[in-house]
């Protein structure tokens, strides 16, 4: 009989989480550049713009997502936002992707890149807290994205110094 009822508590908590009533946030990929590049390896900051299209705010739980480059594989991983969407709000969210040099293409110019992701968000109210608690409920929104992205060395900025400053 307890295993019937887990059933039926599961079935009816996927279609109530189904219909959550709130939009599911729009992501979309703003940049991918190179952040650093040392002779181990190099970093790329993904930059995924989230657009809230409700009126309640929406904590930001897990996100996922995978790099290619030049048509392979190089970078798998996860990573929390550790932040919420306010209602109707935009905000962009960067990830780093960590690559060793042997993980980075050998072409000499711009390099193709698939970037594919989702984000787990939590809609509001406590049953919905109490069914994400359990696992039953992981709403997702998607992302993707491909371009390019240079291989060479990022610019450096010059810092201002405190005497050459407007008004100082």
């Amino acid at each position: 009989m307890s295993k019937l009822a887990f059933v039926v508590l599961t079935l009816c908590s996927i279609a109530l989480g189904a219909c959550t009533g709130v939009a599911s946030p729009k992501l979309s990929i703003l940049d991918v550049h190179q952040d650093e590049h040392e002779p181990t390896g190099r970093r790329i900051i993904l930059i995924v713009k989230a657009e809230n299209l409700s009126d309640v705010q929406l904590p930001l739980r897990d996100a996922t997502y995978t790099v290619r480059l030049d048509g392979k594989e190089v970078f798998r991983g996860q990573r929390s936002p550790e932040s919420t969407l306010r209602k109707w709000g935009v905000q962009e969210l960067r990830f780093p992707v960590a690559l060793p040099t042997e993980r980075w293409p050998t072409a000499s110019g711009p390099v193709r890149y698939d970037i594919s992701g989702s984000l787990v968000y939590l809609p509001p109210g406590k049953f919905n807290e109490i069914l994400y608690d359990y696992g039953l409920l992981r709403p997702t929104a998607s992302f993707r994205g491909s371009g390019e992205v240079s291989l060479h060395a990022p610019a450096t900025t010059a810092s201002i110094s405190a005497e050459s400053q407007p008004g100082g």
